[in-house]
């Protein structure tokens, strides 16, 4: 189990495969904003529900990566 005030922004984000899939770059009530890519970048929303664990300063996600990027919900991007 995992408290949300465990989550920060910065954070880097991994799938239950072990890949990393990108950094948490903004936090809101339900959601992750995570940033994927550095060049070409994408922001997307994960839910808080989607998250396994916290485990050595990483957010882990009950599933990979590419089932998160499958159905994606895209989010504007966010000026950081």
């Amino acid at each position: 189990m995992f408290s949300r005030a465990e989550i920060q922004k910065g954070m880097k984000v991994r799938g239950n495969d072990g890949h990393t899939i990108g950094r948490i770059i903004d936090i809101t009530e339900k959601e992750l904003i995570v940033e994927k890519g550095l060049l070409r970048r994408h922001d997307f929303a994960v839910s808080f529900d989607d998250v396994t664990e916290v485990l050595h300063g990483e957010v882990v996600l009950r599933h990979g990566r590419d089932s998160l990027f499958s159905a994606p919900r895209e989010v504007p991007p966010v000026e950081h």
